[in-house]
């Protein structure tokens, strides 16, 4: 790498790094996005993305991590009960998330890889909704609709939009965050038990969805913006 591109890349590690903290600093001055117990719908993920499809998985990761250690310079809370739940809870869902154009780059997908996909995601949709309620014809309905409109938004956002690896990325930062949840977060015996297991579930589930759900959007469209304007730069 030369030195030009090493200055450029740095340069660019540096904005992303500065849009995290900036669409965090936004996400918590709007009450709506914040849980009650921990954990919001986390708008600076965008940047780390961008990062991600712009920059490589490398460069990616890079920016992840120091936008983690910016927010704790710059004194954002954390919640601290042990160190593998800093882990869990922080450093990891964000490292997946830089390491989303390695996961799965905006590629073409073929229709037997997508339909498989798509089915797997249908799947954890349903599990997700059916093992974190009580069960009910109302719930047992609630999951398998849910996972059939997953399976065909899933489906359609492969074929159109090739950034499945936001997808995956979200995935594994829930098994994070659950993992967290179930283990450090239950108070007393009950880490590990099936109780704690289902209010992980279900507690996580929905601020990472609609995280998620804004991620696949936003990405994709701020990616296609910054490719026209270097293309225009260097045209």
């Amino acid at each position: 790498m030369s030195k030009n591109s090493l200055t450029r890349e740095l340069a660019y590690m540096a904005i992303y790094i500065a849009l995290y903290v900036v669409l965090k600093f936004a996400g918590d001055l709007i009450p709506i996005l914040k849980m009650p117990n921990g954990g919001s719908i986390e708008l600076e993920l965008i940047a780390v993305f961008i990062a991600s499809y712009h920059l490589g998985w490398k460069g990616g990761a890079c920016v992840a991590v120091l936008s983690w250690i910016m927010t704790i310079v710059m004194g954002f809370p954390m919640y601290f009960v042990h160190p593998v739940q800093i882990a869990l809870d922080y450093l990891l869902p964000l490292l997946v998330c830089g390491l989303a154009s390695l996961l799965w780059p905006m590629k073409e997908t073929g229709n037997v890889l997508s339909v498989c996909m798509s089915l797997a995601t249908g799947l954890l949709a349903f599990a997700g909704i059916h093992y974190s309620f009580p069960a009910s014809v109302i719930s047992t309905i609630a999951a398998v609709l849910f996972a059939i409109g997953t399976f065909v938004f899933t489906y359609w956002y492969l074929k159109e939009k090739k950034s499945y690896g936001i997808v995956l990325s979200m995935l594994l930062k829930y098994l994070c965050t659950v993992l967290s949840g179930a283990y450090y977060w239950a108070e007393g015996t009950a880490a590990g038990s099936a109780e704690a297991w289902t209010f992980s579930l279900s507690y996580n589930l929905g601020y990472n969805f609609v995280t998620m759900i804004v991620c696949i959007f936003a990405v994709p469209f701020l990616i296609q913006q910054l490719n026209k304007t270097h293309t225009k730069i260097n045209g």
